[in-house]
């Protein structure tokens, strides 16, 4: 048998980093989905977790511009899931106090630029160790 690969999504709203980051995860051997933004997030989670077949994790970038960020979003997935794995993430060390973003509900924080070693602890220490 054959196994099925996580699935991850992806929310940022830089089209290249969408790219590069679902690059990464299916050479990691992850399932990645990637939306622009906050709103699209919500509701392709929402799909899927209605139709049985939810998201292991979540990447999300902070802010997005003229559009809902992570900390707007992460109360609207754990109003769908509360047992959402969400990983938020951004450039701007300053914004990145650990203690605060565990306290909104995520479940890790993740420092841009990252590079796959990084990508790869935050979803094994978030969603476990991929087999």
């Amino acid at each position: 048998m054959t196994e099925i690969p996580e699935k991850i999504l992806i929310m940022d709203d830089e089209e290249n980093i969408r790219t590069i980051t679902c690059i990464l995860l299916e050479k990691m051997g992850y399932n990645p989905m990637a939306t622009p933004d906050g709103e699209t997030t919500v509701e392709e989670y929402r799909r899927a977790f209605l139709a049985g077949d939810p998201y292991d994790a979540v990447i999300m970038d902070i802010t997005i511009p003229d559009g809902m960020g992570a900390t707007e979003a992460i109360k609207k997935l754990k109003a769908i899931d509360p047992d959402v794995r969400a990983i938020v993430t951004s450039g701007f060390v300053s914004e990145m106090n650990y203690d605060d973003f565990i306290g909104q509900g995520f479940s890790g924080v993740l420092r841009k630029p990252y590079r796959s070693v990084h990508l790869r602890e935050i979803l094994e220490s978030v969603a476990g160790p991929k087999n």
